[in-house]
């Protein structure tokens, strides 16, 4: 119970100071864009959860909460999908052409994009990771994909405010009650997302693909060491069809036209 409070406080306490400071950081750095209503609000401010999540992982596992193999991949995935969503926010191309847009322009009009390094990137860091924590060759495929699409799902989400984090904490509620694994990990990232979720319905900010990289990465990661085999495979299933889906409609318009989706995408706003 002592480790709970623990963890719980310090992810308060590093939110409400990292929610004060990052957004201003941005600003002073011109780190900043316009918004789906045209207002220019700091871009990027889902560096707090590469910050706030690793420095509690650390923590925690200092203190004997996290075993120190489970940490390593976590850390290594945020850091690394950090770094292509920070390229992406940066020097990206801001126009969402889908992953056959990014090849298309590579393969056939020699031109790269941040899109294709971030799927290349992501392609070989993820497989690296399974490479050593999975025992056969199934496993090492579905996971990676499941990591993958996972995060480029998340990253296709994040148009309105607030979207993005409504589906990541669905997702991570839905983790921590049909799994009794990981909830010492889980919650604190639960309040990240809760700390985030309100400054994003307020627009006061977006997220960036360095955000929705990071959760992506890790919801990846939490439903492969949470769910069964004949489950991930259900899960990919659907991501995929969401990704094709994706390449011809937009979502945004799926989700208008559905009251109850739309009912929940602009809760809060």
């Amino acid at each position: 119970m002592i480790e709970l409070i623990l963890i719980i406080t310090l992810s308060i306490i590093l939110n409400k100071v990292s929610f004060k400071l990052i957004p201003s950081l941005l600003i002073d750095g011109d780190a900043v864009a316009k918004n789906y209503r045209g207002e220019v609000i700091p871009l990027g401010y889902g560096l707090v959860f590469s910050l706030n999540l690793v420095i509690i992982m650390i923590v925690g596992t200092i203190f004997g909460y996290y075993e120190v193999y489970q940490i390593y991949n976590f850390i290594i995935l945020i850091l690394a999908m950090s770094f292509i969503g920070l390229l992406d926010d940066t020097i990206g191309n801001k126009d969402k052409q889908g992953f056959s847009g990014h090849f298309k322009a590579l393969l056939f009009q020699k031109k790269l994009t941040t899109g294709a390094i971030k799927a290349l990137f992501a392609f070989i860091v993820v497989f690296f990771i399974n490479f050593y924590i999975n025992q056969d060759l199934s496993n090492l495929i579905i996971n990676g994909v499941l990591i993958l699409l996972m995060t480029n799902f998340i990253n296709l989400l994040d148009l309105r405010p607030g979207r993005a984090l409504k589906v990541t904490l669905f997702f991570l509620l839905l983790i921590l009650i049909l799994s009794s694994k990981n909830h010492l990990l889980i919650i604190p990232i639960i309040i990240t997302v809760l700390f985030a979720l309100s400054f994003d319905l307020q627009a006061k900010g977006m997220m960036g693909d360095i955000g929705s990289n990071v959760l992506g990465v890790i919801l990846g990661l939490l439903i492969v060491g949470s769910f069964s085999f004949i489950l991930r495979l259900m899960i990919i299933s659907a991501l995929v069809l969401v990704h094709l889906y994706s390449e011809f409609y937009s979502i945004s318009e799926l989700i208008k036209q559905n009251k109850i989706l739309s009912y929940f995408d602009r809760l809060g706003r």
